[in-house]
């Protein structure tokens, strides 16, 4: 996969499962739940991805039936009970977004400093 790919898209792949676009509905009716954002106080029921099959790319829709119970404290405590639908759609492949440079002049300590370089690294931000 091309090196923007990576960066600027969070773009998923699977070339030992995703072999296939027949494959897509079946992956994500048995792996969907990974993808779901679910926890004490908070869940969501939709989760939309960008997949890469082979050299095609497909917009992929998962629905969730969600379950929740109740805690001693707190909030309530959510997960997702069932993949309730899997849609998909080819798209074109994702053109690179365009880039802008930007200088920033920051006093920092030596810890903000290496923290603020981890989440560069981490989010593919260049440092030049």
């Amino acid at each position: 996969m091309e090196k923007y790919l990576k960066e600027q898209y969070d773009i998923f792949e699977d070339k030992k499962y995703l072999t296939k676009e027949e494959d897509l509905e079946r992956y994500f009716l048995d792996n969907g739940p990974e993808y779901f954002d679910c926890g004490q106080g908070f869940y969501q029921n939709e989760a939309i991805l960008l997949v890469k099959v082979g050299d095609k790319f497909y917009d992929v829709t998962i629905e969730a039936e969600i379950a929740s119970a109740k805690q001693d404290s707190g909030d309530r405590l959510y997960w997702v009970d069932n993949i309730t639908n899997v849609s998909y759609e080819e798209r074109d492949k994702p053109l690179p977004k365009e880039l802008e440079d930007i200088q920033y002049n920051l006093s920092l300590t030596e810890s903000q400093k290496t923290r603020l370089e981890s989440f560069m690294k981490e989010n593919f931000i260049e440092i030049k």
